[in-house]
């Protein structure tokens, strides 16, 4: 197969703002590969908030991963942050 390339996300001025809020607090959002090598098209969610590790029971392909982890960061930050 080949390397698997991830579908576009165009972020929102919103997701740019809740993506700089969490990394200047301490929450970490990101990828996981599910299997090994350059050819995997599925990967699991890993975030790190509060000192507390959680991983994603369910996987996302190259579609939906992007915008599941901006909709991640927008949850921390309306969660924390006073409208």
């Amino acid at each position: 197969m080949g390397i698997v390339k991830l579908e576009p996300y165009d972020q929102t001025e919103k997701d740019k703002k809740a993506y700089s809020w969490c990394v200047n607090h301490g929450i970490k959002i990101g990828m996981l590969a599910v299997a090994p090598g350059f050819d995997n098209a599925a990967w699991k969610i890993r975030v790190v908030a509060n000192g507390k590790e959680t991983i994603s029971p369910r996987d996302y392909n190259k579609r939906e991963i992007l915008p599941k982890l901006f909709e991640l960061y927008r949850f921390y930050y309306d969660k924390n942050v006073q409208q």
